[in-house]
């Protein structure tokens, strides 16, 4: 998910821009990149990890000078309509909540073959379950009071969410990363789904809402 910024929450061993980048919990060995991957405005730098519906990538923001993490549909599920919907869907819903608990999407686009991508903050840290193990193993891994602030932190997040009709849908530790300096987010909204759609009745009102379409 190479050089890593220190303008982003940075801590080791893990860097991830979204829950697919877990399943290897490292960054990969940087291949070349192939052609599929050029972009004129994102350099991608290196595979950070694969997922069931995708990969990330750390890349070079060229036009903010700064890393990313962009998640890519994997090839072999391109064509798959109803898998692209839910890419989408998911863009929206994590750049829609605008929460602190939630990583920041950036951009969105299609790659040189059609596959679509979305840019994102990198997170570097530490899922919430090996934060976990490690106050299980060593009386010196994290304390009592920082995994029920973790836990508080997560609830926020979620309740922000629940607050916008979304539902996450696939919410335990392995979804939450924690930073050095405290940084709680949840992660991987692919399988959110987004239960009522509000109309643009004020906070405080009480909300018209439709049933969204299966």
């Amino acid at each position: 998910m190479t050089s890593r910024p220190r303008d982003e929450a940075a801590t080791e061993p893990e860097v991830r821009g979204d829950r697919e980048s877990a399943d290897s919990g490292r960054t990969l060995t940087a291949q070349p990149t192939p052609p599929a991957y050029r972009h004129e405005r994102y350099e991608f730098l290196s595979l950070i990890g694969r997922g069931g519906m995708g990969e990330v990538h750390r890349a070079h923001d060229r036009l903010l000078n700064r890393t990313v993490a962009i998640k890519v549909i994997r090839a072999d599920l391109a064509g798959q309509l109803e898998l692209n919907a839910r890419f989408l869907e998911e863009a929206q819903i994590a750049a829609q909540l605008d929460h602190p608990g939630v990583v920041p999407v950036y951009d969105h686009g299609r790659l040189q073959d059609g596959r679509m991508w979305l840019a994102m903050k990198v997170v570097h840290g530490e899922t919430w379950s090996n934060a976990l193990r490690a106050h299980h193993r060593a009386p010196t891994g994290p304390s009592l009071h920082q995994q029920v602030q973790t836990f508080l932190r997560v609830c926020e997040a979620v309740a922000a969410a629940h607050a916008r009709n979304v539902i996450h849908r696939d919410l335990k530790p392995d979804n939450v990363m924690v930073g050095a300096l405290g940084e709680v987010y949840v992660m991987d909204w692919g399988l959110a789904k987004v239960v009522t759609r509000p109309d643009s009745t004020p906070p405080g009102s009480e909300p018209r809402t439709t049933p969204r379409a299966a």
